[in-house]
């Protein structure tokens, strides 16, 4: 199934039409979660802001680590937008998807954002020793 109709059937899923810009873009709200949509280059980007980058430094490490392969992020990226200084998420899809498959990846790049946001809301002292948030588990697929 292509991108565009992909993201149609969201839309329709979600209860309204989700279209995509001039530019290829497009955004949903879910609950307090924006993830955001680019067709570029025959891949779909789904992307979202976790938190600010600033002052951070010290956690860099760890979300490098969680980042390796894929492994505590749903198979996305950690990354920082320099333009905003925000840390972001970011999971890139290539090839035919049905949208059983397509609904699947978003829910995992969803609980990913939600999971990371919630680590990046702790005080910078704290995340490096953060042992009462349970690991993100990305074979767990839950909303």
């Amino acid at each position: 199934m292509e991108y565009e109709s992909l993201l149609g059937e969201l839309g329709a899923t979600l209860g309204f039409e989700l279209k995509l810009s001039e530019q290829g873009t497009c955004g949903v709200l879910l609950d307090e979660d924006r993830i955001n949509f680019e067709i570029n280059d025959g891949r779909l980007f789904i992307i979202a802001d976790l938190a600010s980058s600033e002052g951070r430094d010290k956690d860099s490490v760890q979300l490098l680590k969680a980042a390796n392969l894929g492994l505590q992020t749903g198979f996305a990226c950690i990354g920082i937008d320099e333009a905003s200084g925000q840390f972001t998420l970011c999971r890139v899809l290539e090839g035919n998807l049905t949208f059983i498959d397509f609904e699947k990846i978003l829910t995992l790049f969803v609980r990913a954002v939600r999971y990371w946001k919630k680590w990046l809301a702790l005080p910078p002292s704290q995340t490096a020793s953060v042992e009462e948030m349970q690991q993100f588990d990305p074979n767990e697929i839950r909303a």
